[in-house]
C-alpha cells in the first residue's frame, strides 16, 4: 500500500516538475532513490545508496538495480519504472 501511495506521490511530483517538460534521466534517477530512502525511512530502516543505475530504456520502460547499505547491511533491490506518458509508476523490490 506504502509503494502505492509512493507512485502516486512521485507521480504527481513529477508531473509538477515537469510542467509541460522531459524529466531528465539524472532527475528520475535523483527522484527514485529519494523516494525508496524515504520508504525504508517510514519504516525506521535507515538505507544509503551507494549505486544506482536506471538500466537500459525499454520502449517507455527502465529495469534499473540500486544497491546500498539497510541499517548496516549490503541490499540490493530490483527498480522498475513505467513511463506511461504523463506520469511515471515506479516499483522496487528488495532482492532475498
Amino acid at each position: 500500500m506504502k509503494k502505492y501511495l509512493f507512485s502516486i506521490i512521485f507521480a504527481l511530483s513529477a508531473l509538477v516538475m515537469l510542467n509541460g517538460c522531459i524529466v531528465s534521466d539524472k532527475k528520475l534517477s535523483e527522484k527514485i532513490q529519494s523516494a525508496i530512502v524515504d520508504e525504508e525511512a517510514s519504516n525506521g530502516k535507515t538505507l544509503e545508496v551507494t549505486e544506482f543505475s536506471l538500466g537500459d530504456k525499454i520502449g517507455k520502460n527502465y529495469k534499473g538495480v540500486l544497491k546500498g547499505k539497510l541499517d548496516g547491511k549490503d541490499v540490493i533491490y530490483d527498480v522498475t519504472v513505467n513511463d506511461e506518458g504523463n506520469d511515471f509508476d515506479v516499483d522496487w523490490n528488495l532482492r532475498p
